[in-house]
C-alpha cells in the first residue's frame, strides 16, 4: 500500500462517520415530520403508516453505517496500534479516529504543526497495512475481517 492509499484507507473513518451524522439528522427530521403527520391528521392510517415506514427505513440506515464505522474504526484502531512508536499512534489516533486538525493535535500534545505533520508523514509510512484494494472493499461494505495489517 501507499502512503497515499494509507492516508485514504484511514480517512475513510471520518468520511463513514460524518455519514452517520446525516443519517441520524435524517431520522431525526423523520421524526418530527411523522409527528406533525399525525397530530395534523389525527393519524390518518395511510399517511402516518407511510411517515412510519420512511422512519424504519431511515432507522435500518443508520444501524447499519453504525455498524460500519465502528468495524471500521476497530480495524484503524488496530492498525494503529501496531505502530511502536507512541507519538506516532497518538498523531493517527488524534487525527484520524478523533478528527483533530494538524493544530489541534499539535496543541494538546504541545509541539508546533509542523512536527505534528512530521510525525503523521512517519507514521504512515510505518504503518504496516497490506491488500489496499480488498481492506478499502472490506471497510466500505461493512464486512468483518478485512484489512488485516
Amino acid at each position: 500500500m501507499t502512503n497515499k492509499e494509507k492516508t485514504a484507507w484511514l480517512g475513510r473513518y471520518l468520511h463513514e462517520q460524518a455519514r452517520q451524522r446525516m443519517l441520524y439528522g435524517e431520522v431525526e427530521a423523520l421524526q418530527a415530520q411523522a409527528a406533525r403527520t399525525a397530530e395534523f391528521l389525527g393519524g390518518e392510517a395511510p399517511r402516518t403508516a407511510r411517515a412510519a415506514a420512511q422512519l424504519q427505513a431511515a432507522k435500518r440506515r443508520l444501524d447499519a453505517q453504525a455498524a460500519r464505522c465502528l468495524a471500521l474504526r476497530r480495524q484503524i484502531v488496530w492498525a494503529i496500534s501496531r505502530l511502536e512508536d507512541e507519538r506516532q499512534r497518538e498523531v493517527l489516533l488524534r487525527r484520524f479516529v478523533r478528527g483533530q486538525t494538524v493544530r489541534e493535535a499539535a496543541g494538546e500534545m504541545g509541539v508546533v504543526a509542523r512536527r505534528v505533520e512530521q510525525m503523521q508523514t512517519a507514521a504512515i509510512r510505518a504503518l504496516p497495512l497490506r491488500g489496499a484494494a480488498r481492506g478499502a472493499k472490506t471497510a466500505k461494505d461493512g464486512e468483518k475481517g478485512g484489512e488485516t495489517p
